[in-house]
């Protein structure tokens, strides 16, 4: 699975026009920063994607023959699989609130 396109799908899903609201402001200096939301959602997928390659590389060195060391290769990989799982789990919870808040009558 490719990380990179699950971000740029959470990112461009339907939640952006809701934050934005349609306008085309200019993003403040805060919003830019590590301590934004998107900074550290950011900050978050690129290491989910550092994970996933580091787990790749290391089935292409085991297969290969460049290590033998099956069980850091497992352990990466299972690190790899969980923080995928919680990306998703994270991306279903994120949309569901947003759903909700959509259908609230006012």
């Amino acid at each position: 699975m490719n990380v990179d396109a699950l971000f740029n799908n959470l990112v461009s899903g339907p939640t952006q026009t809701a934050l934005t609201g349609g306008l085309n402001e200019q993003p403040t200096e805060a919003a830019n920063g590590l301590s934004s939301f998107s900074g550290m959602l950011e900050n978050a997928m690129s290491s989910l994607n550092e994970q996933q390659v580091t787990a790749d590389q290391g089935v292409q060195d085991l297969i290969t023959g460049n290590t033998d060391n099956l069980h850091n290769v497992m352990i990466q990989t299972s690190e790899a699989q969980l923080s995928l799982e919680l990306a998703l789990q994270l991306r279903n919870k994120g949309l569901e609130a947003y759903n909700e808040i959509k259908n609230m009558q006012f």
